[in-house]
């Protein structure tokens, strides 16, 4: 069973933006730190003035774990951790991409797909590691 889609807060503002094709992170007003997950305070400074702005969509995989999956439920399949260009980590995958491909370190670009209860960021290879 997957979480309540929230409707309200600042995950529902995150959740909206992506629905309407952007990417976007939340950016301290105080202390110019970049914040994700969707918070109402910065984790760094306790500031409230969060202020969401366009992400540029590029990271590198900082992390792989690779979950493996009987042949008809699809393989193994890997999970991300991707540090984003602005500093943020973000937990992800990499459809399409074996998982036996994925290097850590290797630069990956953003793009939003439709999921099961909403859309999603995942990410493609940009380049090798």
């Amino acid at each position: 069973m997957s979480d309540p889609i929230p409707t309200a807060g600042p995950d529902a503002e995150f959740l909206r933006r992506l629905g309407a094709g952007e990417f976007c992170l939340q950016r301290c007003a105080d202390c110019a730190g970049w914040v994700f997950y969707p918070r109402v305070l910065c984790p760094r400074c306790g500031g409230d003035r969060l202020e969401w702005r366009p992400a540029s969509g590029r990271g590198t995989v900082y992390s792989r774990a690779v979950l493996q999956r009987r042949p008809e439920k699809g393989g193994p399949h890997a999970i991300v951790l991707v540090e984003l260009e602005e500093g943020p980590r973000m937990m992800s995958r990499l459809p399409g991409t074996d998982a036996a491909e994925i290097r850590i370190g290797q630069p990956v670009t953003a793009r939003i797909e439709p999921g099961e209860d909403g859309p999603v960021v995942v990410f493609d290879p940009a380049g090798p590691a």
